[in-house]
C-alpha cells in the first residue's frame, strides 16, 4: 500500500531546496489504511519553543479525511499526542461529514477568548465524482468554517475512571501550581508534589504537607485553577525543582504551570 507522509525541506531563496527529510509518517500504531495528505504548521501560541501541525489524515477504506494535531520541540521529531481527530468529521448532513482539512494562518485568538482555526469542510468523499450523493443526501457545496477550542486545550490526559500520571521533575518558575482541566459528573483532580521520581518511590519522596491527602480536590471546569493543600498554595519555600503527581477520576487535564 502506498502511503503519503510529511517531509521537511529548506531553502533561502525558494529555488534551491534541500532534499526533503521525512519527519512525520504513519507507523505501526496506526491503521494500515491512513496517509498524511498535508498539514498546517503553526508555532504554539505564546511559545517560541514548541511547534505544531494540524495534520490532514486520509482514511483510504472510508475515503474520508479528518485532522489531527502533532507537536515538536525542534521541528524534526514529531509526535501525535492522542492520535485522534482534533477537528473530527461532522454528523451526517452537516456539510463536513466526509472531508475536513485545515487552512493556513495558524491559530487565532477569537473575540470571545476561544482559539480558532479555519478549515474546509465537504460532504463529498475524497474520490467521489462531483455531484455524487452520499449517505442519501445531495452533495453540499464545500464551506470554510471555524474549529474552536478553549485556550491550551488541543489535547490532554484523560481518565474515564480513576487514573494517575506523573510529570517528571522540573525547575519551578512560579510560586503556585495552576491547572487547566475539566471534570465530568462526579469527577475530581488531586495533586501531590514529590521531590524525586527516582526509585524507590515511597512516602519519603512526598513533599511534607503536599500529599494527595492534603490536596483539596479540584472539580468542575477551569482554565487556570490554583491548587491548594489544606488552604496552602504558596510554593516559594519548597524545592527549586519538583515532580508533580496527578490523580483524577472522570476528568481530563490539559496543561499545568508551576
Amino acid at each position: 500500500i502506498e502511503r503519503r507522509a510529511i517531509g521537511l525541506a529548506k531553502a533561502k531563496d525558494f529555488r534551491s531546496w534541500t532534499p526533503p527529510k521525512l519527519v512525520l509518517y504513519p507507523d505501526s500504531q496506526d491503521d494500515p489504511d491512513i496517509s498524511f495528505y498535508g498539514s498546517t504548521y503553526f508555532p504554539y501560541p505564546s511559545r517560541n519553543d514548541l511547534h505544531c501541525q494540524l495534520v490532514h489524515v486520509y482514511h483510504q477504506v472510508t475515503d474520508c479525511m479528518d485532522t489531527e494535531i502533532a507537536v515538536s520541540r525542534d521541528g524534526l521529531m514529531w509526535t501525535r499526542p492522542e492520535r485522534k481527530a482534533i477537528i473530527p468529521l461532522g454528523q451526517t448532513g452537516s456539510g463536513d461529514d466526509s472531508t475536513i482539512y485545515s487552512w493556513g494562518g495558524g491559530i487565532l485568538e477569537l473575540p470571545d477568548g476561544m482559539w480558532g482555526n479555519m478549515y474546509g469542510g465537504s460532504s463529498r468523499l475524497h474520490n467521489a465524482p462531483i455531484g455524487t450523493q452520499w449517505r442519501g443526501s445531495p452533495e453540499k457545496p464545500s464551506e470554510i468554517r471555524w474549529a474552536r477550542w478553549k485556550p491550551h486545550r488541543f489535547c490532554g490526559i484523560e481518565a474515564k475512571a480513576e487514573g494517575q500520571f506523573t510529570v517528571p521533575r522540573i525547575e519551578r518558575t512560579k510560586n503556585e501550581l495552576r491547572l487547566n482541566y475539566t471534570c465530568g459528573p462526579g469527577g475530581w483532580v488531586k495533586v501531590e508534589l514529590i521531590t524525586s521520581t527516582d526509585p524507590p518511590l515511597d512516602q519519603r519522596s512526598i513533599l511534607p504537607g503536599f500529599s494527595f491527602d492534603d490536596c483539596e480536590p479540584l472539580r468542575g471546569d477551569s482554565l487556570d485553577k490554583v491548587v491548594t493543600w489544606r488552604g496552602r498554595s504558596d510554593l516559594s519555600e519548597t524545592c527549586d525543582a519538583l515532580a508533580v503527581r496527578i490523580r483524577m477520576f472522570q476528568s481530563k487535564v490539559f496543561a499545568y504551570l508551576i
